[in-house]
């Protein structure tokens, strides 16, 4: 908790720019503003609109009254008339500006507010128009005013005459307009302020909860679990709170859990028999890990030399009974009650979790009946013998049980077998102090023992982590011997073929002759000449002994090739055996090696099982530098990894089984991978496979790949597995740096 408030701390500091709460009110505000800025472009043109109409409207009346007045007298040709009756019009409208009555061939009678005149109107802008009604703001070239121009056709009695062209004043229109700016303009500021008020009194009740969320979170890192957040809002803030809630009752859970741990080991160390406490100490740790029941079960053989187990000390939350005086939990026989596969479990040293649909029928019958719905147990060794259980049980729900309650009871469990130890070597003491004077040298003696074999017990503790590192090199060595033994083998039939052919030969021979044709030539004496002349046998002397020259030629040529192969395979046993005794010498020692040596050494060894199992090598070496390593423990993981590649093809019921053998470097690392299309690892094992005693082999042993990560950290470096699932491969890769320091 420690960590997580300094790390909120350290970001508050460097938090910058607008909090929640302004960037929410700010983008309602904007929205605001954008939403009146949308109102005013769409209303204004809609006003102005509405009063060309109404402009548009009056004109038309105007026009309309003009021509129900002037109709007859203008085609009657009456304009004294018509002048009378526009005047009339304009002296009862002060914002008629002028009227215009105009015929097709531009005679047009031009009427203002203070005069009238004739003029003949033959341009395009007064002519060239289509008949029917029409009305725009401009500026008109005969009086020269900016006005609301209407034009209306003349017609009478299916005559088209002329045009009647009104001119209205704008300015009504533009003191209407103006006020439509300014009122618009007013309105807009004031939305503009109060949206801004109302967004930023919103946006701090919407944050308020978030803040009050944070103080809570603040007050946790600080140590205080006992504040909850207000889970009551049905919104995602409540559902926020509820898992902050959560998440503070599993920390305050494991602080319990821890806790009650530190209670035990206090308690044991105190008082002087552990029995007087340890109910107290179930109810500490079943409080914590919100159990129902917490038990002590101790282990026994019957008469029949059957494994049963007693309950004998249990702590029950209140309204469920304890079952110390159960008939299930008196002389509980493992074997009858079909909980075999749990002994053996707990008899391995590992831990038990059940959940009641996760049972067999049997084991559901019994569990039924102690009314157990999950259940978790871990083993309690007293002097590496199985003594007996440590038991949590709930009996409301099926559940999961946590890593910190499993290592708290696993604690708690060694802490108890420790205990008992320990309260079993007193009262071995006091009995050795009530025993007859007789006995006392042989019980000192006794005591003795006993305590150089507990000294020995702690150094083998301390030493335990090296042991097993010398386990690990001694299984290397072994997988280095037995690959020296296969290739010595191989080399060794080359070597007894070669012999049985040269005994062969040396048998066959015809090198006796030649004594035989010697002792012939000596019974002749003075008379060899004439036996080589004239007998039949001495003439035949001279070719047999060219006929023997070239047989024994061929027969030593034959011995000279047979013993030079086998000189040659002799010293290929030699290299064999000089490379087991490199790799034999102390290991610790830091060299430079070529890391392609290293992957060919190992390769070598593992040579014969992978012909023999049909699996193809494939090579794929960079050129890397030397690094500086302990050769030894690099051969070591090499030969477990190729090892475990040649089982990974064998047991995979594939044609053209592949091992990839791959060396690269990267910056200031060198990297060996050991690439396979064998059985491939599912995804739920790759965090297990270097744990140690885990194995998915029936011969494994669970500790080389374990022992492998352990010698890559040593050397600075790491071993890790990348797979896509079962079926599919695997591949291991090494990862070491150019230097390694050297080891103390």
């Amino acid at each position: 908790m420690k960590g997580i408030s300094t790390s909120l701390k350290t970001h508050d500091k460097k938090k910058k720019g607008f909090t929640i709460a302004v960037r929410i009110g700010l983008l309602i505000w904007m929205v605001a503003v954008a939403t009146l800025f949308i109102f005013v472009v769409v209303t204004i043109p809609q006003q102005k609109n509405i009063y060309i109409e109404n402009l548009f409207s009056k004109s038309n009346g105007l026009a309309v009254s003009l021509h129900d007045v002037a109709a007859g007298a203008a085609i009657n040709e009456d304009f004294a008339s018509v002048v009378s009756a526009a005047q009339t019009l304009l002296a009862g409208d002060p914002d008629l500006e002028f009227l215009v009555v105009m015929k097709n061939n531009g005679f047009s009678l031009v009427i203002e507010q203070d005069k009238w005149s004739v003029q003949e109107l033959t341009s395009d802008y007064w002519l060239d128009r289509k008949r029917e009604s029409s009305g725009l703001l401009e500026t008109v070239p005969v009086v020269d005013k900016r006005v609301f121009h209407f034009i209306q056709p003349f017609d009478y009695s299916g005559i088209q005459w002329g045009w009647i062209h009104v001119g209205l004043s704008l300015q009504s229109y533009d003191q209407s307009i103006s006020s439509l700016y300014l009122n618009t303009v007013i309105l807009g500021l004031f939305c503009i302020v109060f949206s801004l008020f109302f967004s930023a009194v919103y946006a701090k009740q919407i944050v308020k909860p978030i803040i009050v969320l944070q103080s809570v979170f603040h007050q946790v890192t600080n140590g205080d679990l006992s504040v909850r957040a207000d889970a009551r809002r049905k919104d995602e803030l409540g559902s926020l709170a509820a898992s902050f809630n959560s998440m503070t009752d599993t920390l305050l859970r494991r602080d319990l859990i821890l806790e009650s741990v530190r209670f035990a080991a206090q308690r044991f160390l105190q008082v002087p028999d552990w029995q007087d406490t340890i109910v107290e100490i179930l109810e500490r740790i079943g409080v914590a890990a919100d159990a129902n029941r917490a038990s002590v079960y101790r282990n026994f053989v019957n008469d029949k030399n059957e494994l049963c187990t007693i309950r004998d000390f249990e702590w029950a939350a209140e309204g469920y009974d304890t079952l110390v005086h159960h008939i299930v939990s008196g002389h509980f026989n493992v074997h009858a009650f079909k909980f075999n596969s749990w002994a053996e479990a707990l008899g391995g040293n590992n831990i038990v979790k059940k959940n009641f649909s996760d049972l067999n029928k049997a084991e559901q019958v019994i569990c039924a009946k102690l009314d157990i719905k999950s259940i978790i147990l871990s083993p309690v060794f007293v002097s590496g013998r199985w003594w007996g259980s440590i038991i949590l049980e709930d009996c409301v729900k099926e559940r999961h049980w946590t890593d910190a309650e499993e290592d708290s009871l696993r604690t708690a469990a060694d802490i108890l077998g420790a205990t008992i130890a320990r309260q079993q070597v007193q009262e071995a003491l006091i009995e050795a102090k009530s025993t007859l004077e007789s006995r006392v040298d042989e019980r000192t003696r006794e005591l003795k023992e006993q305590f150089i074999k507990k000294e020995q017990a702690l150094k083998e503790l301390e030493e335990a982590q090296s042991s097993l590192l010398e386990m690990s090199r001694a299984a290397g060595m072994a997988e280095v011997a037995t690959g020296v033994l296969h290739n010595v083998g191989n080399v060794l039939n080359s070597v007894n073929v070669s012999c049985t052919l040269l005994v062969d030969q040396l048998r066959e021979s015809r090198i006796s002759n030649i004594s035989k044709l010697s002792e012939l030539i000596n019974q002749q004496g003075e008379d060899l000449p004439s036996f080589l002349t004239t007998d039949e046998r001495g003439r035949q002397i001279p070719t047999y002994l060219k006929s023997l020259a070239d047989a024994l030629k061929k027969e030593h040529d034959t011995l000279f090739k047979e013993t030079e192969s086998l000189a040659g395979r002799i010293e290929h046993i030699k290299e064999i055996v000089a490379m087991q005794q490199n790799y034999g010498r102390v290991s610790g020692i830091i060299e430079s090696i070529d890391p392609h040596q290293l992957m060919e050494d190992a390769l070598m060894l593992n040579s014969g099982a992978l012909v023999r199992h049909n699996i193809v090598v494939l090579k794929e070496y960079a050129d890397v530098q030397s690094i500086q390593v302990d050769k030894h423990k690099v051969l070591q993981i090499l030969l477990n990894l190729i090892n475990n590649a040649k089982y990974a093809c064998s047991e995979a019921d594939i044609s053209g089984k592949k091992i990839r053998l791959k060396i690269y470097q990267i910056d200031g690392e060198v990297y060996f991978e050991v690439i396979d299309n064998g059985i491939g690892i599912s995804e739920e094992n790759l965090t297990n496979i270097f744990r140690h005693g885990f194995t998915t082999r029936r011969s494994g042993h669970g500790f080389g790949l374990h022992s492998g990560a352990l010698a890559a950290r040593e050397l600075n470096g790491v071993l890790f597995a990348q797979s896509e699932g079962r079926g599919k491969g695997a591949t291991f890769t090494l990862k070491l740096p150019l230097n390694t320091p050297s080891q103390k």
